[in-house]
């Protein structure tokens, strides 16, 4: 034998006890009438289809005490009538204190939701004249058990049209002239409610304005000013008359246009004014003009010769390449609830270059400074905006090496001997153009090697002592001098452009001359020695 299935609300069911059956109950509100106490309505009827099969009970709830609608007479109630919610009393056996039930309200039209109507009162307004109300209080455990408890219903009356009462008499009570709006309309004026007639004496008459058909809270009175937010509007009454023991009788007035408030006209006592620096990339401020009222708020424009900037609406304004050359202003418009809009020019500016542009990541190069190596050029950042043009200049000793413009460059027999350096000079739309120069590369001197030989070891006194000196400082050319010494002292110095040179050497004492020659050097040469050169000077032959 199959077992039937437990459902988990089943399941639930049992966990809290067999003594919280179904308990979805149609609360009928008690007798009585006034505001303090639930007032006599007729059965409630069930919601509508709709409502029913979205508000489903699982019977963990019982309702200890209804809910029940307040304010109604006799189970009708007026438009402008303001009914109240008397929200039930929910009991768990057993339970109480352990589970919390939270609530919903929903009011209903003839059975169906009315829109934004959740609270714990409700003002009927013209368009449930003749309507059943009713009100739904929902509660729920554990978010997923809902019982419902339903108000009985409450039908609004139909203004002038009677509906419900039962007083001692036979005559309704109705009005026989109705009333009548009088005043001029328009925003500041009083207007008035000439009031009805009765066809009954001793009627108490109660009084709810309304603009465009909602009604103006705490306008009950028989005069009323209109002010602002009623401008533009329609104003009627609707005038309620109550006789003890007869349905409320509401009737409304005529009906007056209030005429749209006519607005003053802002204006500018004094000028907007453009400050700054006038430079590309610097920021120029607008000052708001003095107005003849206080309050007003302000809007801004920028313009470049008279044309609006795209997207530049605020009080300061940071100027763009596209702005060199041209005149710049701005425009301010003074805006105020109830006044005309107003709009000032300010003065121009011609925006000028902008300060040089200046390297945020240093130029630099790279490369051995020797001779017949290459250097190359890295151009370094610039700072934000477009990436700009760069131009090169190789420098030797500080000045320009002609036809030196590219981004690298190899080193020459003539930058022996002298610094190298590169300037890197970078230029953007709108701004003044950047430059920087890198550290100097000092390139070396080329070396050179030095001979000396005697053309003859020995020779007799009186005689001159011939050396051949060469000096190798290929590629370069030795420029350099040559000295020629003995024990310190210099005997001969001389030039040898040429790489080799025969020199004599002359009154050299008899005995022996150890001679050196060195070649000392130039800007673009290094110096060298040779290895010593012996001479020996013989005496003279005796004849």
């Amino acid at each position: 034998m199959n077992r039937a299935r437990r459902t988990p609300h089943t399941r639930l069911r049992t966990r809290l006890g067999a003594g919280l059956g179904a308990a979805l109950t149609t609360a009928l509100v008690a007798s009585g009438a006034g505001l303090a106490t639930p007032a006599t309505a007729a059965p409630a009827a069930p919601p509508s289809s709709a409502w029913a099969s979205e508000h489903r009970a699982f019977g963990l709830l019982e309702i200890l005490s209804p809910a029940a609608i307040l304010g109604a007479l006799d189970g009708t109630a007026q438009p402008g009538t303001l009914l109240g919610l008397q929200r039930p009393s929910w009991g768990f056996p057993d339970l109480t204190g352990l589970l919390t039930v939270t609530e919903s309200v929903q009011w209903l039209r003839d059975g169906k939701p009315i829109d934004g109507a959740t609270g714990d009162s409700y003002l009927p307004t013209l368009a449930d004249a003749g309507s059943n109300l009713q009100a739904v209080v929902t509660g729920k455990v554990l978010g997923f058990l809902p019982v419902d408890a339903v108000t009985g219903v409450v039908r609004v009356l139909v203004p002038g049209g009677g509906g419900g009462g039962g007083g001692s008499t036979t005559d309704p009570l109705e009005a026989t002239q109705l009333p009548r709006l009088t005043g001029i309309p328009g925003v500041g004026s009083l207007l008035q409610v000439l009031d009805p007639v009765w066809s009954l004496p001793g009627v108490s008459t109660t009084y709810q304005w309304f603009a465009d058909d909602a009604a103006i809270p705490g306008a009950t009175g028989q005069t009323f000013v209109p002010g602002l937010e009623q401008a533009g509007t329609t104003i009627y009454v609707q005038v309620t008359g109550v006789l003890a023991g007869l349905p409320l009788v509401s009737v409304l007035t005529n009906h007056l246009p209030i005429p749209a408030a006519p607005a003053e006209e802002l204006g500018a006592t004094s000028q907007p004014t453009v400050s700054g620096t006038p430079k590309v990339g610097k920021v120029l401020t607008v000052s708001d003009p003095a107005w003849n009222t206080d309050g007003v708020a302000h809007g801004y424009q920028w313009l470049r010769d008279g044309a609006p900037v795209e997207g530049a609406t605020l009080a300061a304004y940071q100027l763009t390449p596209a702005d060199l050359g041209h005149a710049v202003s701005a425009t301010v418009t003074g805006t105020k609830e109830g006044w005309t809009s107003a709009t000032v020019d300010s003065n121009a500016l011609t925006a000028t270059l902008g300060d040089a542009i200046v390297a945020t990541l240093q130029p630099r190069v790279t490369g051995t400074a020797a001779l017949g190596q290459a250097l190359t050029a890295t151009p370094g950042t610039w700072g934000a905006g477009e990436t700009p043009v760069v131009a090169y200049q190789w420098l030797r000793d500080g000045s320009p090496v002609s036809g030196a413009t590219a981004s690298s460059y190899a080193v020459t027999v003539a930058d022996l001997g002298r610094d190298l350096a590169l300037r890197v000079t970078a230029t953007r739309t709108g701004y003044a153009p950047g430059s920087f120069t890198t550290a100097a590369l000092p390139v070396a001197r080329a070396t050179t090697s030095t001979t000396a030989k005697a053309a003859r070891k020995k020779i007799r006194q009186g005689r001159a002592a011939v050396l051949t000196i060469t000096v190798d400082a290929a590629p370069a050319s030795p420029d350099g001098k040559v000295a020629i010494t003995e024990g310190g002292r210099t005997l001969k110095t001389f030039s040898i452009a040429k790489g080799s040179k025969k020199v004599r050497i002359k009154k050299l004492a008899t005995g022996k001359h150890t001679l050196r020659v060195g070649y000392l050097g130039s800007e673009t040469t290094a110096d060298s020695r040779a290895r010593k050169v012996v001479v020996r000077v013989l005496k003279k032959r005796k004849r």
